[in-house]
């Protein structure tokens, strides 16, 4: 029996209904939208229900403005590649950014000449992004785009979102969040705070499965398809098609992944988000007060009390995280994650790009029983000298 603690990279398990749901939708699927038969109308129904779900859930009036991608990754690439984003054009981004923001401003740095430039960390615990800094970029050095993850995939940190959403809109700049890390875990009311660009992955805090993610466009924004070919609309035109959301959602949809998603957020609104933020946070609160009396383990981002989620990051001294990692796995059945997480750009601001860090990242489903064998199997990681 494996104990799990890797709910940042994906939640694991996933309420029953999710199971269900993807299997119902398998034994009655058919290609959504591309025919009048009773199979494809029910796809179609299953999908559309499940978008207008999300609408509610997110703070959306416009549900046509949500758009199912592939993933959190993918719906990045989208906005950033299909914002028009041209030669001298600035981008600003919080100093903890993922690659799947980085690597696509990397690219768009090569081939259009945009310009990149991360905020100075303010330090764990203490917001990640100075406002002063901010308000002053924004309006001293007028960027075109504002990229923000709201909550640190390495550290835990959350952004107040709703600060920096006002910030930009004071100043005209649109703002594009992340919210991989922070969807199903946050309060998110998109129309209210006036975000422009929202993505997320389904497979995370939301509790659906892999192969699926969510681009929300503000009808203020337009973004240019980063992908061309069939909606089941306008086929008697070359052009991709001017409305939302076929315009950014060409090709057959995923959906098995989108109704088990739908399934996941209707199991979240059942038992309350509320609920389950509680519990997260009272495993990660339980955990950091034991490695807090250790002077063998380091904990990086917000201490108890802080402005976080469920994950925390940490170092044991004298140990390779990937050593540890490797010794809870094999003796220990603890499943954490080690090394960079994919953001390397946090892992510099926080000084530990050389060395990475060991991330335990606690779910719903998980116990305070199973926190304190991870705290009993790190005392003898520490104590035995790896």
């Amino acid at each position: 029996m494996v104990i799990y603690f890797d709910n940042a990279a994906t939640t694991y398990p996933k309420p029953e209904e999710v199971y269900r749901a993807q299997d119902a939708y398998l034994r009655r699927a058919a290609n959504p939208g591309r025919g009048v038969h009773t199979l494809a109308v029910e796809s179609a129904r299953a999908i559309f229900e499940t978008r207008v779900a999300l609408a509610s859930f997110l703070g959306v009036k416009s549900a046509e403005r949500l758009v199912f991608t592939g993933g959190c990754t993918q719906a990045l690439n989208m906005a950033l590649k299909g914002f028009g984003l041209a030669s001298g054009d600035l981008v600003i981004t919080s100093p903890l950014e993922h690659n799947s923001v980085m690597r696509p401003l990397h690219q768009l740095e090569r081939a259009q000449g945009i310009k990149v430039q991360p905020l100075s960390y303010k330090g764990s615990g203490t917001g990640v992004v100075d406002l002063d800094e901010l308000t002053s970029v924004l309006a001293n050095e007028h960027p075109r785009l504002c990229v923000m993850a709201e909550a640190s995939n390495v550290t835990g940190e959350l952004l107040d979102i709703a600060e920096i959403a006002g910030a930009c809109r004071k100043h005209g700049v649109p703002l594009l969040v992340d919210a991989a890390q922070s969807a199903g875990f946050t309060d998110a009311r998109l129309d209210d705070l006036g975000i422009s660009i929202w993505c997320a992955s389904g497979h995370k805090g939301l509790l659906g499965p892999p192969g699926v993610g969510i681009l929300y466009v503000s009808p203020e924004v337009e973004l240019e398809p980063l992908i061309a070919g069939g909606t089941g609309s306008r086929s008697e035109e070359l052009e991709m098609p001017g409305q939302y959301p076929d315009r950014l959602e060409p090709g057959t949809l995923s959906g098995p992944a989108i109704a088990g998603l739908g399934a996941g957020v209707a199991w979240l609104q059942a038992t309350g988000i509320d609920r389950l933020r509680r519990h997260e946070l009272f495993l990660a609160e339980r955990f950091l007060s034991w490695a807090q009396a250790r002077k063998d383990v380091e904990i990086y981002g917000p201490e108890p009390g802080g402005l976080r989620t469920a994950i925390v990051a940490f170092q044991v001294t004298g140990i390779s995280a990937d050593r540890v990692a490797d010794i809870l796995d094999r003796h220990w059945g603890i499943a954490v994650r080690a090394g960079l997480h994919c953001a390397a750009q946090a892992h510099r601001a926080l000084g530990t790009a050389g060395t990475g860090l060991v991330r335990a990242s606690f779910g719903y489903f998980n116990t305070a029983d199973e926190v304190d064998e991870l705290c009993r199997a790190l005392s003898r990681i520490a104590a035995s000298g790896g």
